[in-house]
C-alpha cells in the first residue's frame, strides 16, 4: 500500500532492490514463507524504554494476509508481549512492484513507552508518547462472568465499528473492512484487565487500524467494555461507531513518520538471515 511513496522519500530503492522470488504457488512455498517472515522478525528486539529484559515476542503470527491489490505480499502480523495487551504489534510485507524490499509497520499498543533495536539498521525506534486511550463504550452492557459469552460480546461490539481512508491514487477514499474474528485475546488481571480483543480494520485483509476492546474495572463484576485504536497504515484514517467519527488520524509525517511516533514505517532487504544479538 504505502511502499511506492516511501521509497521515494526513503531514497532506498536501488540498495533495496534484489532479485525478486516467485509468488508462493503450493503449501510448501507458503510455509517457506512463513518461516522466511518469522526469521526477519526474530531480529528485532523489544525492551521497555526504563531497562529490563526482552520482551517476548507472541510465537506464532496473529494474522497472515495478502494484499494484491496494493502490491504487497507475504504479509504476517506479529505481537510482543504474551502477558497481557501486547506491548507493540507489527506487521511486515514484500512489495512485489519495487523489486521485492520488505515495508514493516510498527505500532504501540501500550501505554508504556519501549524502544525497538535491530542489527538491521542504525536508527532505532523510541516513541515518545502512546496513541492507546481506552473509552468507554456506550451502550455495550456489562462484561459476562463466562469466557464463552464474553467471546460473542466483543463480536457484538466490533460490528459497531466501520472506517475508511484517503490515499493514492489522487487521495481516494476506500471503505475498510472488519475481520470479523479477533486476531489476539488476552487478559491481565494485575492491569484490571479482565478480558481483551484485538480486532482488524483491513483494506481487504491488510491491517489498517487495530481496534482494541477490553473489559476495565476493579473487578470483573464492575468491569465495563472500553475500546482504543492503533494506526497500520499511513493513511488518514476514520474510524466511526454506529457512524459517528470518534477517531481521525492525518497521514503519517513523510508517509514513514518518526521514530519517536507510536507509528513507523521502516524499509528493509527482502529476506535477511536471522543475526547474532549483543
Amino acid at each position: 500500500m504505502r511502499v511506492q511513496a516511501v521509497l521515494a522519500v526513503l531514497f532506498v530503492a536501488t540498495t533495496l532492490r534484489a532479485e525478486q522470488p516467485a509468488e508462493p504457488t503450493t503449501n510448501n512455498d507458503r510455509e517457506m514463507r512463513l518461516k522466511q517472515a518469522e526469521a526477519h522478525v526474530s531480529n528485532l528486539e523489544i525492551r521497555l524504554a526504563g531497562g529490563g529484559d526482552e520482551v517476548a515476542r507472541i510465537d506464532k503470527p496473529l494474522l497472515v494476509f495478502g494484499d494484491s491489490a496494493r502490491s504487497n505480499a507475504d504479509g504476517t502480523l506479529w505481537g510482543w508481549g504474551k502477558q497481557g495487551r501486547p506491548l507493540v504489534v507489527l506487521e511486515t510485507y514484500r512489495n512485489t512492484d519495487e523489486g521485492g524490499p520488505r515495508a514493516n509497520a510498527i505500532t504501540l499498543t501500550s501505554t508504556e513507552r519501549v524502544i525497538l533495536k535491530t542489527p538491521l539498521f542504525v536508527q532505532q525506534w523510541q516513541p515518545a508518547n502512546s496513541q492507546i486511550a481506552p473509552t468507554v463504550l456506550p451502550d455495550a452492557g456489562a462484561p459476562d462472568e463466562r469466557e464463552a459469552v464474553r467471546l460473542r460480546q466483543v463480536k457484538e461490539q466490533a460490528r459497531r465499528f466501520t472506517a475508511h481512508e484517503f490515499w493514492d491514487p489522487d487521495n481516494s477514499r476506500f471503505e475498510l473492512r472488519l475481520l470479523v474474528q479477533p486476531v489476539h485475546r488476552y487478559e491481565d488481571e494485575k492491569a484490571k484487565l479482565w478480558d481483551g480483543a484485538i480486532f482488524v480494520l483491513a483494506h481487504g485483509t491488510n491491517p489498517e487500524v487495530l481496534v482494541l476492546i477490553e473489559a476495565l474495572g476493579e473487578s470483573l463484576d464492575k468491569a465495563r467494555w472500553h475500546y482504543s485504536f492503533a494506526r497500520l497504515g499511513s493513511a488518514e484514517l476514520h474510524v466511526e461507531i454506529d457512524g459517528r467519527e470518534v477517531w481521525k488520524q492525518d497521514r503519517a509525517p513523510g508517509v514513514v513518520g518518526r521514530p519517536t511516533d507510536p507509528y513507523w514505517l521502516f524499509m528493509t532487504r527482502a529476506e535477511i538471515a536471522p543475526q547474532p544479538k549483543e
